[in-house]
């Protein structure tokens, strides 16, 4: 069984972050302001124990689709790189303002997002598909 697929990729990106780092971050509300949505942040207190880790992942994916876009934050704001979790808990990941416009004018049709974490890390790994 062959499923031949025409991709072109576009951007590629990994990130990587210390749980801790993020758990001590958290506590500052203008960290979490600057840094993440109200979607976001909503899933992530959701989460309880697990909260520390969840918002880590998603700071990795933010870090991961900068990466990618191969800008770094020069501009836009990270609060403009949203990833939510769908129906079936598979993060996604959606863009507005500058990165929405940037994806745009390099012709990005798709974004593939993975989250993971260990006990100690948070990791990201996103590709960027096109035409």
């Amino acid at each position: 069984f062959l499923i031949e697929v025409c991709l072109v990729i576009k951007g590629l990106g990994i990130d990587i972050i210390e749980i801790g780092r993020i758990k001590k971050a958290i506590e500052n509300e203008n960290f979490l302001a600057r840094v993440f949505t109200v979607k976001e942040i909503a899933y992530c207190e959701a989460k309880k124990a697990q909260k520390a880790p969840s918002y880590a992942a998603r700071f990795a994916g933010k870090e991961a689709v900068l990466k990618a876009f191969g800008t770094g934050l020069r501009e836009g704001k990270l609060r403009e790189i949203e990833i939510i979790n769908d129906e079936l808990g598979c993060p996604q990941v959606f863009l507005t303002g500058f990165f929405a416009e940037l994806a745009k004018r390099k012709n990005i049709t798709s974004i593939y997002i993975t989250l993971s974490h260990t006990k100690e890390n948070a990791i990201a790994q996103v590709v960027f598909g096109g035409e």
